[in-house]
């Protein structure tokens, strides 16, 4: 664990920022050949970049945050279920899935070690890369993914099934033999009771921005004076404004605290929701600063954070622009 070879694994995070300890090993190995350390060991100082030096998150194969939003979704506009199936993975026995399903009454049923087949999921994922994954690959915007998504809901829920076919009631498609049932009624009032250790709103100001304790994080100048939920867990801060993702985040609590210490790594992305105003001058990423701290003396009702500087233009009809440096 010296300085150079930390260093060495920094880089590399960098460079393959959805890499895990595993793949991180076998670049060095490149480099380092007989020198390099052992995997666990690559495992500890990747850990220790990202606490110390921001490094990035891989992915893991479930979004953990995705799963708890999609509840929060289904349970709005179909009910609750009195249980749901799900195989073993670590995101359906963690405690923020377990609280949720405690709270709604509902009941989890976990299938059998190594019987896969028993989760009808495996199969929709079948279903979808037959039907579905071609598109996606096509597809060039976040909003276009979302209605090819929706169109092949569509497309399977009112085409014939094969676990369906020796049926004599005529009921062959999904959507025909659900027939429109719904689960049980659960209030707006409810979820956000039982969702509340996750998720919170915050009103968009004129600049586009919602605060959050003493930072200033970019949502959309578009929805100025919106409210948009904020979804917190674990150390991915999401923005959404009627179900649509507005911008990702990485944050990190203060040690022992509930305080934030950090936003980093913003993602933002173009929704339906952009403004229509034109931008007069194209900022790119160095000059346009995402993420802004309101200092500790700044009072409450100023909504303009120090970082947002005026400045004079020589237009005829338009003198001033706000911007980010």
């Amino acid at each position: 664990m010296t300085l150079p070879f930390m260093d060495k694994v920094f880089r590399a995070q960098l460079e393959y920022p959805d890499a895990g300890r595993f793949r991180i090993h076998g670049i060095l190995e490149q480099e380092m050949e007989e020198d390099t350390p052992s995997e666990r060991t690559v495992g500890r100082a990747m850990a220790h970049n990202r606490f110390w030096r921001g490094a990035p998150h891989p992915l893991g194969e479930q979004d953990e945050l995705a799963i708890l939003q999609l509840l929060h979704a289904a349970f709005g506009d179909f009910g609750v279920p009195w249980g749901i199936v799900s195989d073993n993975a670590s995101v359906f026995t963690a405690g923020a899935f377990m609280r949720v399903l405690e709270g709604l009454g509902i009941e989890p049923c976990p299938i059998e070690s190594g019987q896969p087949w028993e989760n009808l999921i495996e199969t929709q994922f079948n279903v979808q890369r037959r039907l579905a994954d071609a598109k996606f690959i096509q597809a060039e915007t976040f909003a276009e993914i979302e209605d090819l998504h929706a169109a092949f809901v569509q497309l399977f829920n009112t085409t014939r099934h094969w676990a369906h076919r020796d049926r004599t009631d005529d009921r062959l498609t999904p959507v025909a033999v659900l027939a429109g049932r719904l689960g049980r009624s659960v209030t707006p009032e409810q979820l956000r009771g039982v969702f509340r250790h996750l998720q919170f709103s915050r009103v968009v100001n004129r600049h586009g921005n919602v605060s959050i304790q003493r930072f200033y994080i970019y949502a959309e100048r578009g929805l100025s004076k919106r409210r948009v939920t904020l979804w917190f867990y674990e150390d991915r801060l999401h923005v959404e404004y009627k179900r649509t993702l507005l911008a990702r985040y990485h944050y990190r609590l203060k040690r022992g605290s509930t305080q934030i210490g950090s936003i980093s790594n913003p993602r933002l992305y173009r929704t339906q929701f952009v403004s229509p105003q034109l931008e007069l001058l194209v900022l790119d990423d160095e000059q346009w600063t995402k993420i802004a701290q309101r200092p500790p003396y700044a009072r409450r009702r100023s909504s303009l954070p120090s970082a947002f500087r005026q400045l004079e233009l020589d237009f005829p009809l338009m003198s001033l622009l706000f911007f980010c440096f």
